[in-house]
Parts: structure tokens; sequence; C-alpha cells
């Protein structure tokens, strides 16, 4: 990764940490606030910032304020950082049976600029992190790279979004233990095309 001025990063840390603090409660939110929010709280968990209390309050009391795969997956990732894994996996579950790949994508983008394949990936990359047997990751995977063929083969390019969180998704597998398979084919290292069932 890249070196981040410890001054400058200090500044990005005390900026999330006053927006966590000061965000609308979830419960009152819209999804938009709460997603923002589950994201600075993933971010201040991964630098051991978070408040683990808040953490374990959000997941207890309004996880579905958390209404997007992603925001519920964030939220679950930060508390996996603090070795909740009972209530990670909680959320990590919520995020997966949030996720519908194949839902029609509306024609205006969504202010967090993602997309169903989007949350898939991110929460594929996050669960796949933490180490979380919550969510079936095969099968995801495969779903994921169904809907990139899909897309493919209609000729439609990716948003960087869903391209950068697909890479991520990539590198979490191929770290995972037990590893993931796509088309029965163990993934040992982050792949850019698909396996061939038939080779």
């Amino acid at each position: 990764g890249y070196q981040v001025p410890d001054a400058s990063m200090r500044q990005a840390i005390n900026n999330l940490r006053n927006r966590a603090n000061y965000a609308t409660e979830p419960q009152h939110a819209s999804a938009e606030e709460s997603a923002a929010l589950a994201y600075a709280l993933m971010v201040l968990a991964r630098e051991r910032a978070a408040t683990v209390g808040d953490l374990r309050y959000y997941a207890d009391t309004v996880p579905e304020a958390f209404a997007t795969p992603m925001a519920a997956a964030n939220l679950g990732a930060a508390l996996a950082s603090y070795g909740d894994q009972a209530r990670a996996d909680r959320m990590f579950r919520q995020a997966g049976g949030q996720i519908d790949l194949n839902v029609k994508e509306p024609y205006r983008y969504r202010p967090d600029y993602g997309t169903s394949l989007r949350d898939a990936a991110a929460t594929l990359t996050l669960a796949a992190s933490a180490g979380s047997q919550a969510i079936d990751t095969t099968k995801l995977t495969s779903a994921v790279a169904e809907r990139i063929a899909r897309a493919e083969q209609a000729g439609r390019s990716l948003s960087t979004q869903d391209s950068i969180w697909t890479v991520l998704a990539a590198r979490a597998l191929s770290q995972s233990v037990p590893p993931a398979a796509l088309n029965g084919v163990t993934l040992g290292q982050p792949v850019t095309s698909l396996p061939d069932a038939s080779a």
C-alpha cells in the first residue's frame, strides 16, 4: 500500500470519528446516512479507533437500519475487527440476505455510486477478510462471476466501483481459510478469468 503521512492519517481518523460521533441515530437516518456511518465505523475499527460499545449497540438494536448489503457488511467487518465474531456473523448473514444480483439496476447512480454487483463483491471481500463462515463464499463467488459474465455478454462494462471491489474480493478469497472455489476449482490465487469447468 501507499505510505500516508502520520499527520494526514490522524486528521482523517479524527474527521471520521467526529462524523461517527455526530451522525444521526441510524433508526432516524436515511439509508445513505447509515451506509456512510457503517463505512466510517469499519475504517475506524480497522485502525482500532472505533467505540466497540457503539458497534454492539447498532448490531443489537437497529441492525435493520443498515439497509444495504455493503452497510451491513461494513458493520460486520467493524465488529470482527474487535473480535466480536458472533455479532459480526449476524451482520454478514443480514448482508447476504439483502443481496439480489438479479435486480434491474436503476438508470441513475445511487448516492454511494453502488450497484447490486458492487454490494455483493464488497460483502464477499469483507466477509472473507474477517474469516466469517456466515456467508457461503463459494456460492456468492459463483453468483458474482455469473453476473460479470452476463454483463460482458451484453456488452456492458463494469463501473469503477464494481471493478475495484471485484478485484478486492478475488484477493480476499485467495487468502481465506478455507479457500473458496469457482466452477469446482479452488481459488489459491486471484483470478482474472473464469476457470473452464470442462478443462
